[in-house]
């Protein structure tokens, strides 16, 4: 299926509220500006990061390949989304206004004959059409991240509704998007809506739960918590400062303790190091963006 970035833009908000850097608290899973007010001149600053479009390329690939690879839905990164879309915008304007001659009709010289013409359109070819590729890359990585969040809603449609009562690290308005909830919502209503129409009327009251999970079989789809997944230890960014969770070996290397219950043992994910682990064992770090998933 082609779908255009148009098609994309139109269902998502596009807010262009200007965003205070030096305001923005790390309240999402996002490469976000601390703010510096209240650190005493005793202690170790932390230097703010940086929002660029360069880090938060980098950001929304890293996203991109949790998103493919975890078998829950990953919080959606509201700052990020909202600031790559509006670059998005911003470099399809840019572009179209250079494929139109706008530019160098505002940039206008004096000599504007055929022949200046002609040479300026043939330089300005070549960077149109490596921004072009470059913003189809960029396309493309949205798509895909797309397309798995909204799969993963589809396949736990009866499990999203009742998340804020089970497995809910955080509340569902983070979770999702406001379109993506909107979607749930629509969704789920009308799989409700077809089962009992279908199904669910013509049983017993006893036997038209959609949600029971008390018998042998659950009902309710969850994600797979001890699928085995490839994780790499990134660590802390070290302009955050020093997570207070890594401990050091007698080797002097630094290593994150987690724990395996299936086999009441701990192990050392130390930075730097590619492991194989069950999901449920590096949830917490994935989620916190200190290891990433390969």
């Amino acid at each position: 299926m082609n779908i255009d970035i148009d098609d994309i833009l139109a269902d998502l908000d596009r807010d262009t509220t200007a965003v205070d850097s030096s305001l923005i608290t790390q309240g999402h899973n996002d490469t976000t500006v601390l703010g510096s007010d209240g650190i005493p001149l005793n202690k170790q600053r932390v230097v703010p990061a940086a929002i660029s479009p360069v880090s938060d390329f980098q950001t929304l690939m890293r996203f991109w390949r949790n998103e493919r690879m975890s078998p829950e839905l990953l919080p959606y990164p509201h700052l990020l989304m909202e600031r790559t879309l509006r670059r998005i915008q911003d470099q399809l304007e840019h572009i179209e206004c250079v494929s139109m001659g706008y530019l160098e009709e505002q940039s206008g010289s004096a000599e504007n004959t055929s022949e200046s013409v002609g040479s300026t359109a043939l330089l300005n070819k070549l960077p149109l059409l490596c921004m072009e590729a470059d913003l189809e890359r960029l396309k493309f990585v949205v798509r895909s991240l797309l397309r798995c969040r909204l799969a993963k809603i589809d396949k736990y449609s009866l499990y999203l509704r009742q998340f804020d009562s089970e497995h809910g690290v955080v509340p569902i308005s983070e979770l999702l998007s406001r379109q993506e909830l909107e979607y749930h919502e629509r969704h789920s209503a009308m799989l409700l809506k077809l089962l009992n129409n279908s199904i669910l009327r013509h049983m017993p009251p006893e036997a038209q739960a959609v949600d029971d999970n008390d018998g042998s079989v659950k009902m309710v789809d969850e994600p797979e918590w001890d699928r085995f997944v490839f994780v790499y230890v990134n660590g802390p960014d070290t302009k955050q400062g020093v997570d207070p969770r890594l401990q050091v070996n007698e080797l002097g290397q630094q290593f994150y303790p987690v724990s395996i219950q299936e086999l009441h043992e701990e192990a050392e994910l130390a930075l730097g190091g590619i492991y194989v682990m069950r999901y449920n064992v590096v949830r917490e770090l994935v989620l916190d963006d200190m290891v990433q998933l390969i």
